[in-house]
C-alpha cells in the first residue's frame, strides 16, 4: 500500500491562488457604477500619460505629472469603495472632471491639453446620461455645454494651431450631445424591461411601485380616488392540463391585454388612469383613478365577455396609505370572494 502523504502545494502554487482569489473578490465588490466612475477618471490620465511618454512643444511635465496622480486618485476611490460608492460621489468625480476641463481650455498652452480636456466631455455626457435622474442629468449637461461654449469667449485663440475654436468646440458639443441622447434612450430602455412582465407585456411587481406612486400622485392633484383589485385565475391549472402550457400562456397574454383596455392602459410610464400589473404566476393587480363602484362595474362587464373565468377583490386606496396595505385589504375579498364561488 502506498503511505505517501499527497504533496502540498508549493509556494508559488499557493502564491498565484491567493491572488486569484484576491482578484475574484475585487471584482464581485465592484458595481458598474464603482468602475465606470473609475474609468471616468482613468481616461484623462491615459491620455496625459501618453502625452508625458510621446512629449511635445510646450508640454508642462510638472503640471501634467499632478493631473495624472489626481486622475489616479479618481480611478482608485470608487474602486475602493466598490458597491459604497454613492451616487453623489460618483457627481463629485465627475466635477472635478469638468473643472480641470475649464482648466486646461481656459489656462493651458494652446495645443494638445484643450484637446484633451474636449475629449472627455463625450464621456462625462454618458456616465451622467447613464446613471443619474433626468433633472439631474439635464442640469448639468446643460451647464456643462454652457461652460464649454463659454470659453470661446474667455479664450478665443484655443485649439491655437490646431484647429479652428468653433469647429473643436461645435464637434465636441454635438458629439456629447448624442452620446448624452443615446445614454438617456438605454436607460429608458434597460428600466422599461426590468418594469414589464416579458409575457404579458404589463408591469410586474419591480415596476408595479413606481407606475402606483405615479398615478396616486396624478389622482391626489385632481382630488380623484384611487381603487385597486387583484385579479385570480379560477382553475387556472386546468386550463394547463388540458390545453397545455402555451394555452396557460395565451390565457394569461388575452387577459392582460383586455384589462388594459379596462383601465386605458396605453403604455408603462404613460400618464393613464389606470395600471395593469403581474404580481404572481396567475394573480394580476389593476389601479384605476375612480371610486371602487366604476371599478367593479367595469370588471363584471368584462368578466362576462371573457372566455375564462377569474376571481377579484376591489378596495378603495385609501389617502396616505400604503400600497401593501391597499393590496392585503383587496386580497382579503377576493379570498372571500373565491370561498363563495
Amino acid at each position: 500500500m502506498d503511505r505517501r502523504q499527497p504533496r502540498s502545494p508549493s509556494p508559488l502554487v499557493r502564491g498565484i491562488e491567493r491572488v486569484r482569489s484576491l482578484g475574484v473578490g475585487f471584482v464581485r465588490w465592484q458595481t458598474p457604477f464603482s468602475f465606470v466612475s473609475a474609468m471616468i477618471s482613468l481616461l484623462p490620465a491615459l491620455v496625459s500619460i501618453s502625452d508625458l511618454v510621446i512629449g511635445h512643444p510646450g508640454i508642462d511635465r510638472i503640471g501634467a505629472a499632478l493631473w495624472v496622480a489626481l486622475c489616479l486618485v479618481g480611478v482608485l476611490v470608487p474602486l475602493a469603495l466598490g458597491r459604497r460608492h454613492s451616487l453623489w460621489f460618483g457627481m463629485l468625480v465627475v466635477v472635478g472632471v469638468e473643472a480641470s476641463s475649464s482648466y486646461f481650455l481656459l489656462f493651458a498652452p494652446p495645443g494638445h491639453g484643450e484637446i484633451n480636456a474636449l475629449l472627455t466631455l463625450p464621456f462625462s455626457a454618458l456616465y451622467i446620461g447613464w446613471f443619474f435622474p433626468t433633472a439631474v442629468a439635464v442640469t448639468f449637461m446643460v451647464l456643462s455645454m454652457l461652460r464649454v461654449c463659454m470659453t470661446l469667449i474667455w479664450n478665443p485663440d484655443m485649439g491655437s494651431g490646431v484647429g479652428s475654436p468653433l469647429i473643436l468646440v461645435s464637434y465636441a458639443v454635438l458629439i456629447s450631445v448624442f452620446t448624452f441622447g443615446g445614454a438617456r434612450a438605454v436607460r429608458k430602455q434597460v428600466r422599461m424591461q426590468a418594469a414589464i412582465d416579458p409575457l404579458t407585456g404589463v408591469l410586474n411587481r419591480r415596476g408595479l411601485g413606481g407606475a402606483a406612486r405615479r398615478l396616486r400622485e396624478r389622482a391626489l392633484r385632481r382630488d380623484l380616488p384611487v381603487s385597486i383589485a387583484i385579479i385570480d385565475f379560477d382553475d387556472f391549472k386546468l386550463v394547463n392540463d388540458v390545453g397545455g402550457h402555451a394555452a396557460g400562456d395565451a390565457a394569461l397574454r388575452e387577459s392582460a391585454s383586455a384589462w388594459k383596455d379596462l383601465v386605458g392602459m396605453r403604455g408603462v410610464w404613460s400618464r393613464d388612469d389606470g395600471i395593469v400589473a403581474r404580481i404572481g404566476g396567475d394573480e394580476f393587480t389593476l389601479l384605476l383613478q375612480g371610486d371602487m363602484d366604476e371599478l367593479e362595474a367595469r370588471l363584471r362587464l368584462w368578466r362576462a365577455d371573457s372566455q375564462y373565468a377569474w376571481s377579484w377583490g376591489v378596495a378603495s386606496v385609501r389617502p396616505g396609505e400604503g400600497l401593501d396595505a391597499a393590496l392585503a385589504r383587496a386580497d382579503l375579498v377576493l379570498y372571500r370572494a373565491k370561498q363563495y364561488r
